[in-house]
């Protein structure tokens, strides 16, 4: 059987320019089931995230990012 593995990545975000967009980004946290945390720095540029990749994927979450209106590299 398989077990849902915890996975930590970081993107670099384009767009991101002030604490509301921070926040923004964070709120995915509450929104995406299997996105377990979300820390976002718009001084550095970077969307800090650990997700479960049985209920969630890295493509699913730049999807999302995108959706919200920035580019995750």
């Amino acid at each position: 059987m398989y077990e849902a593995m915890k996975k930590k990545v970081t993107f670099q975000i384009q767009g991101m320019e002030c604490p509301n967009c921070a926040m923004k980004l964070e709120s995915l946290e509450d929104r995406l089931e299997g996105l377990l945390r979300a820390e976002a720095s718009y001084h550095k540029g970077l969307f800090t995230v650990e997700y479960l990749d049985e209920l969630i994927s890295e493509e699913e979450i730049r999807a999302q990012i995108k959706r919200l209106g920035y580019q995750a590299d």
